[in-house]
C-alpha cells in the first residue's frame, strides 16, 4: 500500500491501486472539496450514517476496497451495526476521520470536556480492531502520536492540520521518524486536488 491517503466522497472512476487509498467519506458529496475540512467538522453532516448507506446500496469490493472514514465520536453510532455494514460490503480498514483534533483552543477544551477527545477515537478504532478491522489512527501532533503507540495502535496517518494552522514538511518528516523509531508506520495525508474532484451537486454558501 501506498505511504499516502486521501478524501473522497465519490469511488467513481477510481482505479483499483488509487482506491485502496482512499478514505471514503460519501457525506462530503454534496460539498466542494475546498469546503471539505471545514463541513466534516459541524454538526451539520451524519457522517456515519452516509457511509453506512453508501456502503448497503452497493455490491461488496472483490478488490482494493476503500478506507472507511469514521466520526469515532459520534454518540448515536450503533458499532454492531456498523462493523456488520463494512463487513458485507467488504470493506477491512477503518481510520478516525473528521477527526476533532483538528479544532483547536477553547473548542477543544470544550469538547474535551464532554469525552470528545483523542483517546476516544482511538478506542473507538480499538473496538473495531476487536471486530478484525484494522485500524489507521489520524494524528495531528506528537501527544496524539505517542497515545495512538500507547494504545498499541501501529498505521497512523500524521495530518498536518488545516489553513493557516498547516505545519510544514519539516514537522511530518520529523514526527515520521519519531513513529518509526517507537515501531509504528507513518502515513501521509493529501488534501484532493479541486481541479480532479467533479463539481458539487449543489451550490452552498460557508
Amino acid at each position: 500500500m501506498s505511504d499516502t491517503l486521501f478524501p473522497t466522497a465519490s469511488l467513481d472512476g477510481l482505479r483499483r491501486e488509487t482506491r485502496a487509498q482512499a478514505v471514503f467519506l460519501p457525506a462530503l458529496a454534496p460539498f466542494a472539496p475546498q469546503h471539505w475540512p471545514l463541513v466534516g467538522l459541524l454538526p451539520v453532516l451524519d457522517i456515519n450514517g452516509a457511509l453506512a448507506a453508501a456502503l448497503a446500496s452497493r455490491a461488496p469490493f472483490r478488490t482494493s476496497p476503500p478506507i472507511a472514514g469514521i466520526f469515532a465520536t459520534d454518540p448515536f453510532l450503533r458499532l454492531a451495526d456498523l462493523a456488520e455494514t463494512l463487513r458485507r460490503a467488504a470493506v477491512t480498514q477503518v481510520i478516525n476521520y473528521p477527526t476533532v483534533q483538528l479544532y483547536d483552543g477553547e473548542t477543544t477544551a470544550a469538547l474535551a470536556s464532554v469525552g470528545y477527545r483523542a483517546e476516544a477515537e482511538f478506542r473507538l478504532l480499538l473496538r473495531l480492531a476487536e471486530r478484525g478491522f484494522a485500524p489507521i489512527a489520524c494524528v495531528t501532533s506528537r501527544d496524539a502520536a505517542d497515545l495512538a503507540l500507547a494504545l498499541g495502535l501501529r498505521r497512523m496517518v500524521l495530518h498536518p492540520g488545516l489553513g493557516a494552522r498547516a505545519r510544514p514538511a519539516a514537522w511530518w518528516a520529523e514526527l515520521a521518524g519519531h513513529v518509526a523509531i517507537e515501531g509504528g508506520e507513518p502515513l501521509r495525508w493529501r488534501e484532493p486536488a479541486v481541479g480532479q474532484v467533479s463539481r458539487p451537486s449543489r451550490r452552498i454558501r460557508l
